[in-house]
């Protein structure tokens, strides 16, 4: 028995619970590895479908905003044709009056209310036959050629707007991947708390067996027996839960990938990984990581275009103090009003100017100008707001790794000093000068400095992703969706190109659609903001 109990501690030793190559159910041919995961999620998750075709609908805003700017050229036709009575009636019927004419060389008689003069209808001058058929085609050309500024504001702030969409990309793809990389090294830390109580129930199984053997020996009390298996019973529930916490681990982490449920519910291992809790130590500086962080989060990014945006909008209210002003010309063909020959025609150009001006509408503009101008400044007070809320990003994912980095230490001289008195109580209680007490004891305090390693291991390595999301500067999986193409189907190569290209860039560069003016306005504090020295 004490042979047993040595090879058993020996297994708590060295087992490790994300041993690669470990099996279950498989997910297609082969259990997932982290970069398969990632990339699966990269291709095919919703959150980054949705944002793509968010990509798709700015750009076509783009479009409708300078269409504004451009010539139109529009084509219009009509053909009409009436039955003759609805012509006639409309027309008033026949014409009311007649001239009276003398015949040649006589001069007017009037006798017994007869006259030689002679009744000829005044209708009879014109042409009577009703015009049933009419048609007529015009194509024009109008240009817009004054809106105060209007159009041209409304094109710069569409064209940013897309920029803020391809911002938000990558944010989504930095969000997604932390969130990737957490949930599956959950799994594995899940498996591996599975395995420490089950290794724990084996031991405390042998250990009511050895009990057992000395209770029917009759060198120790029922009372040892008792001890041993009330124990077993307490640690039962402890794997359950354990084992529980591990599936929901998988089906958490299939939902983010886009698994299909009857592949998540299949067997009780319905997302396989393999994998281990390797800690790989990262250099980290808080000072260098706020500065990284300032300038690299694709959010903040995102919220300096809407200010820039809302600058624009300004200019397109402020637009309804100015004149409108548009001119058209074209060509047109019409069919002869006097003719019911379809191709007896007229035609000829047109030319023309219009323009309009509010000189009063009752405060509509000074409204909207007032209405945009506090939409610029919420959003100035969003990004400052944002600004802190990276900060506090940054500080506490550099918090949680000096931390973990801590607890992995403690926990590790915890697992040491747990197995050796493990060890020391079991040959105190073989030589009879220990109790079986003892020997439980130890081994719950095993149990818990195993899964406290465990558990900071895991830590560590959440920090990691949290920490290289915070500051923008995580590029392995990055590099997977721009340079290996491991990105949904449904981002065309240009807009795959200008994803890659927001990685580095900045609204605030030069050749982004923003004026000097506006980029210039972004950069004021909002109004109300309390400066600091530091600042």
């Amino acid at each position: 028995m004490r042979s047993r109990l040595i090879a058993l501690i020996g297994i708590v030793l060295f087992a490790n619970a994300g041993i690669a190559g470990e099996n279950g159910g498989t997910l297609g041919r082969h259990p997932l590895t982290i970069v398969e995961a990632v990339e699966l999620a990269l291709r095919q998750s919703p959150t980054v479908l949705n944002q793509v075709q968010e990509l798709k609908r700015t750009s076509g805003l783009v479009f409708s905003a300078q269409a504004a700017l451009l010539p139109q050229l529009t084509a219009s036709g009509q053909y009409q044709q009436l039955e003759p009575t609805l012509v006639s009636t409309s027309s008033g019927g026949n014409t009311p009056f007649d001239l009276l004419l003398l015949p040649q060389g006589q001069p007017l008689i009037i006798k017994n209310n007869t006259t030689n003069a002679v009744a000829v209808p005044l209708s009879s001058f014109f042409n009577t036959t009703p015009i049933t058929n009419s048609w007529n085609m015009k194509v024009t050309v109008s240009q817009l050629l004054y809106d105060g500024g209007a159009a041209l504001a409304n094109r710069r702030a569409s064209r940013i707007t897309e920029d803020a969409a391809y911002y938000t990309l990558r944010d989504t793809i930095d969000l997604l991947v932390q969130n990737v990389r957490t949930q599956f090294y959950q799994i594995i830390l899940d498996r591996a708390l599975v395995q420490v109580q089950e290794e724990s129930v084996n031991l405390l199984r042998s250990q009511l067996d050895d009990q057992q053997s000395r209770f029917d020996a009759g060198t120790v009390p029922q009372f040892n027996v008792l001890q041993a298996e009330s124990q077993l019973q307490n640690q039962i529930p402890q794997l359950i839960s354990a084992q529980n916490n591990y599936r929901i681990a998988q089906v958490t982490l299939a939902k983010t990938l886009g698994i299909p449920a009857d592949r998540q519910y299949a067997s009780d291992e319905p997302l396989p990984v393999v994998g281990n809790l390797n800690v790989t130590p990262i250099k980290y500086d808080l000072s260098e990581a706020l500065v990284t962080a300032r300038a690299n989060r694709p959010s903040l990014k995102t919220q300096r275009s809407n200010i820039l945006a809302n600058v624009e909008n300004v200019s397109v209210a402020r637009a309804g103090y100015q004149p409108n002003i548009s001119a058209s010309a074209g060509l047109e063909v019409t069919e002869n009003p006097q003719s019911n020959n379809m191709r007896n025609t007229v035609n000829g150009w047109f030319f023309g100017v219009t323009g309009s001006w509010n000189v009063f509408d009752g405060g509509n503009t000074y409204g909207k100008v007032k209405s945009a101008k506090a939409l610029l400044e919420e959003s100035k007070v969003t990004y400052d707001d944002s600004v802190r809320q990276v900060e506090l990003d940054v500080s506490t994912a550099v918090d949680n790794l000096r931390q973990s980095q801590e607890t992995i230490a403690a926990s590790k001289k915890a697992v040491d000093v747990s197995l050796e008195s493990l060890r020391l109580a079991n040959e105190r209680l073989a030589a009879g000068t220990g109790t079986q007490l003892d020997v439980l004891n130890q081994q719950t305090q095993l149990t818990t400095a195993r899964s406290n390693f465990f558990t900071a291991e895991f830590q560590y390595i959440s920090a990691v992703a949290q920490y290289q999301f915070a500051t923008a500067t995580e590029v392995k999986y990055n590099d997977l969706f721009d340079e290996s193409g491991f990105h949904p189907q449904t981002l065309s190569p240009r807009e795959a190109k200008k994803t890659l290209k927001s990685r580095y860039d900045s609204p605030l560069d030069a050749d982004k659609p923003a004026t000097s003016k506006a980029k210039r306005i972004s950069l004021t504090p909002p109004q109300g903001k309390v400066s600091f020295p530091n600042d």
